[in-house]
């Protein structure tokens, strides 16, 4: 790291110190409350892990006394899989000299951090959520819609997706001369894949607030559906996962408010900042989390 100022070294230690908790408060999917099967390969080798699924078990049937079992049932033990293979994520912010001369050490650093640990959470959620949209294998219980005026929303089961981490956030930084500038360079490699497609339900709602018409019955039948696939639930609370975009949120508030009623879900089990931020209730056996990063349904 070559550089002119002495500013410069605070700030790149700070911010190297800090990148990976301000990441975390800001990313919502890499979290074992709405994705179970994550796993870090930092430090192996290859860019690819492999989730061993499965396939679906056979009832006992009726033996007759000194009859062969097998003739009744045979569940053999024959897995698929689903990959993930993990992709490099960057961003960029430059520092102006002047910026470390003239607005001060804290100001700067805090700059920093938010746009280079949120510019790869977003990208990171972002990810994840268009693999949920692609795997997804259920019937949308939804408006329907099939373009960008639309934005899918999900309910599904911690077990529907697999999260890899090859790198954890990391920054670099070096000096230009000729532009009396610092640049900062933000980098993470992680991946997702979805492990079974039949436990994500679409749920799609027009983005315009106050002009969908999906609700809580929409997301009472993506429950239904779920449970109709044995999707399993979140263990500790015993309810799926939904996340949602602001304007499915104000449809879903405005027909609780209408109903007199309110749900709000205890924050005591839920490990970062975003969770809590995104974290907006719960009702009809889905704990909700808003995000701005859900894909449009073109």
């Amino acid at each position: 790291m070559a550089t002119s100022s002495s500013g410069v070294s605070e700030l790149y230690t700070s911010v190297v110190s800090d990148l990976v908790p301000y990441y975390m408060d800001a990313v919502l999917l890499p979290n074992q409350q709405i994705i179970l099967n994550s796993m870090s390969i930092e430090g192996s080798s290859g860019n690819n892990v492999r989730w061993p699924l499965t396939n679906a078990y056979v009832n006992a049937g009726t033996v007759t006394e000194g009859a062969s079992i097998a003739t009744a049932a045979t569940s053999d033990f024959d897995p698929t899989e689903a990959n993930v293979t993990v992709t490099k994520k960057g961003v960029a912010t430059d520092v102006n000299e002047e910026a470390l001369e003239d607005g001060g050490i804290e100001l700067v650093r805090r700059a920093v951090l938010d746009r280079l640990a949120g510019g790869l959470a977003q990208a990171t959620d972002e990810a994840g959520l268009a693999v949920a949209k692609a795997g997804a294998t259920l019937t949308d219980t939804g408006e329907g819609g099939a373009n960008s005026d639309f934005t899918t929303n999900f309910v599904m089961s911690p077990e529907a997706l697999g999260y890899a981490s090859k790198r954890e956030p990391m920054v670099k930084v070096w000096y230009n001369p000729d532009t009396d500038v610092h640049e900062f360079r933000g980098t993470v490699r992680n991946g997702f894949a979805a492990l079974r497609g039949n436990f994500i339900n679409p749920i799609t709602c027009h983005s315009t607030i106050g002009t969908g018409a999906a609700n809580l019955v929409a997301v009472a039948k993506a429950v239904a559906q779920l449970r109709g696939e044995n999707a399993p639930t979140d263990f500790g609370s015993g309810m799926y996962v939904s996340i949602i975009d602001p304007s499915f949120e104000y449809e879903i508030n405005e027909q609780v408010s209408l109903a007199g009623g309110s749900a709000i879900g205890s924050l005591s089990e839920v490990g970062n900042r975003a969770l809590m931020q995104g974290l907006i209730g719960q009702a009809a056996g889905v704990m909700f989390f808003r995000s701005n990063n859900l894909p449009d349904a073109a």
